[in-house]
């Protein structure tokens, strides 16, 4: 279904739902005007709940139930047949059916036994008199709520025309900008002056020396190499003359896997899961993949000459990135070999990890250290697996070390709601790796007295990764002549963008990874592979955690400065250049005057945080976070629907700040948590000041409920709303707003004051 379609199709849709529930609405109200016209003419308190209880019961569809085969005294014609029209209340209501039956038996026994008293009658009749309230509620918040869906499907459909027009807008007025923002034209800029562009200043043969300088030191090293290309050279040969590649079990987790990516256009990903639910369908476009794959040496991209079509989207940090419009079956075909080619070159790197290459950190304990750990802590005590280094390097195998990658076909198509263990999701292991970083600071400080830390990324890696460093690594691991010219044809991708309308300029891409590929993942992963290991080469065996380009190394600064000088010769060798604003050293225990190195300067910063070296932790940037109050504002201000509102909120308030806060943590602190909630709430003072300063000091909004409550009351003149409504889950009539606070002042309960603390004490109880 194409994008301009959907709200249209819902619309439609909508609009027989609204329709069906006015009609629901309207007989309601006659039928309660009926029964309460019946209930306040009765002659005593029992008849006036009878017809309550029999009227409620017909609403109800226990129409039968209100009724006693004993009970003469009810009218002749409470058993007459339902009216043609139903209600489709059946169910609803606070009251149960035993509820009935239980008032049913009440009012009979009320007609035998004197002892009832009249007030226990009209408690029956108050509450039945709420039952029928809470079912007229019912009606009026459908109804309630059919307006709220009308209003965003309304800003949805004007939202698309706006697009339309803002596109055909461009050709004839220069100065308008379809996006609005002069980033995303300041940013295609630079994108197009590094892709477009070939890398003139990056050889060959200095590649090829450094690789070999590296991979070839000692015997154990050129070993583990040999294994890597035997491994890789069969791998490439299996797979090019495999015959069967893929049958419907095959593309279905190959769909699955590139739905993952977000790759897709909204039409292509219907497409895609209309594919996946018709077999027949399914098989037959196997069968296209596998005549595709086995002319591999002469595949080119599906309207290379048309050239394919690219755009630029925006993430909540303000950056744009661009993403390529391929072909369904060329996006299917790259994820497929892309994922075996990914679960391979993991393999082969993990089985590189785990060779007498790669080098283990040892510290040598002395003799009588651990004859006084065996004597307290038993024979075991000096056992492998209860090292601390063994821990770190258990941590950064199966954590860190080739995350991009996935192990198995399976991980790479994995759903979000899988039942199968699977693990940490890419947020969850930054913030671990945070978390890990505060952590061994406190063990450093406690053992050394000091600690350094280093953290940098590459500068616009993915399109500025020269091709020629890529192709280089990829031919010294291995990889095969066929393999080369398929992966060129890939990189070398004829290119459009679409906001240029169909006069845009066909380029071809010179350098620079494709976005959301998986086989673009492969490469990046190579090359990176190599700063990783010349890292464990330098230091004899520490760690750099590396989540894609974005790498973190830490431990004594002598250690420190070796690491980054290799890291500045692979950069030098491979084409890279460092993100000075990503860059920076700090450096803990050395109070005033920290240590002169040859280490980069500037901070160590990670979403909202920085760590401060004074006070040894992460804090937060206010100044940053104002930068964003002010986008949040404008975001909130160009929604013109409750529910689009709701969702900006709940994007931004609900999980941007939150989630670059970082995760709490014992070794964050309690101090983290407080500094967390005091931000949020000045956040939101911030906001809904700005809202209500013309107001009277009764009118101030004090916070998101109340704004809401406000537009609410303004566009739907509905007021009294409860809290729970705000909450309550858009599926079961609610508006779905997230609270970030609750989460986190739930986890303060359980986080003490002082982490710091944790290693003396251990030590003064050891």
């Amino acid at each position: 279904m194409a994008s301009g379609a959907l709200p249209q199709t819902l619309m439609s849709i909508t609009a027989t739902k609204i329709s069906e529930l006015s009609k629901q609405r309207v007989l309601f109200d006659r039928r309660k005007t009926e029964i309460l016209a019946v209930a306040n003419a009765a002659p005593d308190l029992r008849t006036r709940a009878q017809a309550l209880l029999d009227g409620i019961s017909r609403l109800k569809g226990y129409s039968k139930d209100s009724l006693d085969k004993d009970d003469l005294d009810l009218d002749a014609d409470s058993s007459d047949e339902e009216s043609e029209d139903t209600l489709t209340s059946r169910g609803v209501g606070r009251l149960q059916l035993e509820d009935h039956t239980n008032i049913r038996r009440f009012l009979l026994q009320s007609r035998h036994d004197p002892s009832v008293s009249q007030a226990a009658l009209q408690d029956r009749i108050t509450q039945l008199e709420k039952e029928l309230r809470y079912l007229e509620i019912k009606h009026e918040h459908g109804a309630f709520y059919s307006k709220l869906v009308t209003e965003w499907l309304s800003e949805l459909d004007g939202s698309m025309i706006s697009t339309a027009d803002e596109t055909k807008s461009t050709d004839s007025d220069p100065s308008f900008e379809s996006v609005g923002r002069a980033e995303m034209y300041e940013q295609r800029a630079t994108w197009e002056t590094l892709v477009f562009t070939a890398a003139t200043h990056v050889n060959e043969h200095a590649i090829r020396s450094y690789l070999n300088d590296l991979f070839t030191q000692t015997k154990l090293s050129r070993q583990a190499l040999k294994d890597l290309r035997a491994s890789i050279q069969s791998f490439g040969t299996e797979l090019s003359s495999k015959g069967d590649w893929l049958n419907v079990d095959e593309l279905k987790w190959v769909s699955r896997a590139l739905l993952k990516t977000d790759l897709l256009s909204d039409e292509k990903t219907a497409i895609l899961k209309e594919f996946m639910r018709n077999n027949e369908v399914a098989q037959e476009v196997a069968d296209v993949l596998n005549m595709r794959i086995a002319s591999l040496d002469s595949w080119t991209w599906t309207g290379h000459s048309d050239g394919i079509p690219v755009e630029m989207r925006r993430q909540l940090n303000g950056k744009y990135r661009v993403f390529m419009d391929e072909d369904l079956l060329d996006a299917l075909l790259l994820q497929y070999i892309g994922t075996m080619w990914a679960v391979k070159l993991r393999e082969v790197f993990e089985q590189f990890l785990r060779s007498n290459a790669w080098k283990v950190l040892h510290e040598d304990i002395p003799e009588d250290h651990k004859e006084m750990r065996k004597y307290f802590l038993g024979r075991e005590a000096n056992s492998g697996s209860g090292k601390i280094n063994q821990i770190r390097k258990n941590t950064y195998t199966d954590e860190y070390f080739m995350s991009q990658l996935p192990t198995s076909t399976a991980e790479g198509a994995r759903e979000y709601d899988d039942a199968e263990p699977k693990p940490k999701n890419a947020l969850d292991t930054k913030h671990s790796l945070l978390h890990l970083l505060i952590t061994e600071s406190i063990i450093h400080k406690h053992q050394r007295g000091n600690f350094t830390a280093i953290r940098s990324d590459f500068e616009w890696f993915g399109p500025s990764m020269p091709h020629a460093t890529m192709l280089t690594v990829l031919k010294f691991f291995g990889v095969s002549d066929l393999w080369i010219k398929f992966f060129v044809v890939f990189l070398e991708a004829p290119l459009k963008f679409a906001q240029d309308g169909a006069e845009g300029s066909v380029q071809t891409r010179k350098r620079g990874i494709p976005m959301s590929h998986t086989l673009g993942d492969c490469f990046g992963e190579s090359v990176l592979f190599c700063m990783d290991y010349a890292v464990n080469q330098v230091t004899d065996g520490a760690f750099l955690y590396r989540l894609h380009d974005d790498f973190w190394f830490w431990g004594a600064e002598d250690t420190c400065v070796k690491a980054w000088q290799a890291m500045e010769q692979f950069s030098q060798v491979m084409g890279l250049k460092f993100n000075t604003e990503k860059t920076g050293t700090v450096q803990m225990g050395l109070g005033d005057s920290p240590t002169q190195s040859a280490l980069p300067t500037g901070d160590i910063r990670w979403g909202f945080l920085v760590l401060d070296a004074q006070q040894e932790r992460f804090i937060i940037d206010q100044a940053q976070v104002d930068q964003h109050i002010e986008e949040l504002s404008r975001q909130l201000s160009s929604c013109k629907s409750v529910f689009a509102w709701v969702q900006a909120w709940n994007s931004y308030f609900g999980r941007f700040f939150t989630n670059n806060f970082a995760k709490p943590a014992i070794c964050f602190g309690r101090g983290h948590i407080d500094m967390a909630i005091s931000t949020l709430s000045r956040i939101e003072r911030t906001l809904f000041n700005k809202t209500s300063d013309d107001k009277s000091p009764s009118d101030q909004i004090n916070g998101v409920t109340d704004y809401l409550r406000t537009v609410i009351a303004d566009r739907f003149d509905i007021r009294d709303l409860p809290d729970g409504f705000f909450y309550y889950p858009i599926e079961l009539g609610g508006l779905g707003l997230l609270n970030p606070f609750i989460r986190l002042l739930a986890m303060r309960e359980n986080i003490k004051e002082t982490p710091p603390e944790a290693p003396a004490q251990g030590l003064a109880q050891g």
